[in-house]
């Protein structure tokens, strides 16, 4: 990582280079003295070896400029480079997600609706609120997409404490988690069957003024199709009647245009 700390062998290797020419050219008495005659001019402290750290400073040289030049065997990513992108998938879970005017049903439609979007998001942070009659967080916000969707096929309609539909609820919610994350602007995106008028104006009054985009993807059929209920059979209105809940876009589309998204 920083390879200019590597010049510095090169002062090391030419002392090398330098002391062994030196040594070359200083000679010894060995080489001029015939070796019977040598132990009896030069005393024997000086015919021993003596002890040399020169090597060993030389390699702590160049084992400390390999160290600071800072090797690595692999590159580290840069969020900092990442692009800042925040979306809050809000998944409505209310009985009539449960419909299977799409095949095998709204909720499951949805579910690999989500599932492709979340392989479609590369960059950002993600995150996920499910609600029916109130709503819950079911990640903060994460660049993990695949531990969301491995969360989606958990989540059902039978699991939620309170029955209904409540989308407002969700928006509050996703508000919040935009704003305790510290980002100033984001997305909503609101996965749904059905919105009323009261819904569309209590949700438009929440995102007025926040900068942050709200959009929506329906689920469903405008013919509808029955509600299957978890003991068998299907929901039934105070008359007796099998309710068919179909999607009416209109709020749907009047919500996302007031609110600086698109309608899916």
């Amino acid at each position: 990582m920083r390879p200019y700390w590597l010049w510095l062998i090169v002062p090391a290797a030419t002392l090398v280079l330098f002391l062994w020419y030196q040594r070359d050219r200083t000679g010894s008495w060995q080489t001029v003295i015939a070796p019977h005659l040598l132990e009896h001019l030069v005393g024997e402290q000086q015919l021993g070896r003596t002890f040399n750290a020169l090597p060993i400073i030389i390699a702590a040289w160049i084992l400390a400029a390999i160290a600071a030049s800072g090797p690595s065997w692999e590159k580290l990513p840069q969020p900092v480079h990442q692009k800042q992108d925040a979306l809050v998938i809000l998944l409505d879970l209310s009985y009539s997600m449960k419909s299977s005017d799409l095949a095998p049903s709204r909720k499951d439609r949805a579910r690999q609706k989500l599932i492709d979007l979340l392989d479609q998001r590369r960059e950002g942070q993600t995150g996920l609120i499910a609600y029916a009659g109130d709503a819950h967080i079911v990640t903060p916000l994460t660049d993990d997409n695949q531990t969301i969707a491995n969360l989606l096929p958990a989540l059902n309609p039978d699991m939620m404490p309170v029955p209904g539909s409540n989308p407002a609820s969700a928006v509050k919610q996703g508000l919040d988690l935009l704003r305790s994350a510290g980002v100033a602007t984001g997305r909503l995106l609101l996965v749904t069957d059905e919105l009323n008028d009261s819904d569309v104006n209590e949700i438009d009054k929440l995102i007025n003024n926040t900068g942050t985009e709200l959009s929506i993807l329906s689920v469903g059929t405008a013919t509808g199709a029955p509600i299957p209920l978890p003991r068998g059979g299907f929901l039934k209105d105070a008359q007796g009647n099998i309710v068919m809940p179909g999607v009416n876009e209109t709020p749907l589309r009047e919500l996302a245009s007031r609110a600086g998204g698109r309608y899916m």
